[in-house]
């Protein structure tokens, strides 16, 4: 690995504990404009979230009253069941299902949970999701904000991993190695350019996570539009659990 890889990792609660763990849990509150103008306003507010760490797989819950989200990467899936665990609604290939989509198209509710279940996913193992198999990543020129030096890894994500858009940007305080901002491009969204701001980092039993999120749009330049956040996630109780 990279040393600002080494870095940042030993400053969000080092790599042996995210390896020895089978899972991740969280709470997290989702909500901000966006969803209704995908035309899903309800389905999300306050989730209770587990995802394996190992694997893209991820439950979420309640999605809409008295319902549970799954997205299986490996199986190319998205499920929805109810109370008894009966499936609901389904959705094979969801990626493939969004394809050529513009920023103001319409999603179902399956594809809102993909959206949701593997972008979550992705932000509850940064910044260990660096070393998952077949990602790339490379420290690139640093960038000035607020007073601060950001250090850069532009990661390449590998065709396995769902994410927005396989080449992201990551931002990191060069002087504590917190993360602070993440750029790309979402592929099911018509790529508009967007910079998720990550703040408030809290200590959870020695793991270091961002609590707050912020989804901005940005300029070719770089800078974001400050009065542009649709998407706000705030995530707390965060655990890791079991062993491998």
């Amino acid at each position: 690995m990279s040393d600002l890889i080494d870095f940042v990792i030993g400053r969000h609660g080092g790599l042996q504990r995210w390896e020895k763990a089978a899972s991740v849990a969280a709470e997290v509150h989702v909500h901000g404009g966006f969803w209704a103008y995908k035309g899903q306003p309800d389905l999300l507010g306050h989730q209770s979230v587990v995802a394996d760490v190992h694997r893209q797989r991820i439950s979420m819950t309640p999605f809409g009253a008295g319902r549970t989200l799954e997205h299986d990467q490996d199986a190319d899936r998205v499920t929805v069941t109810d109370r008894d665990g009966q499936v609901i609604d389904e959705l094979v290939a969801p990626r493939a299902s969004m394809a050529g989509f513009a920023p103001d198209t319409p999603w179902t509710p399956a594809q809102t949970g993909y959206f949701i279940s593997y972008a979550t996913w992705t932000y509850l193992l940064e910044p260990f999701l660096f070393t998952r198999p077949g990602a790339e990543a490379r420290e690139i020129e640093p960038w000035h904000e607020v007073g601060e030096t950001w250090r850069r890894l532009e990661v390449l994500f590998p065709p396995s991993i769902a994410s927005h858009s396989r080449v992201q940007t990551y931002y990191f305080d060069a002087d504590t190695g917190l993360q602070r901002r993440v750029d790309y491009s979402p592929d099911v969204n018509g790529n508009p350019l967007v910079a998720h701001y990550t703040t408030e980092h809290r200590d959870f039993d020695g793991l270091i996570v961002p609590t707050r999120r912020r989804v901005l749009l940005r300029g070719t330049d770089g800078t974001p539009v400050q009065d542009s956040a649709a998407i706000l996630l705030d995530i707390g109780d965060v655990r890791l659990r079991g062993s491998r």
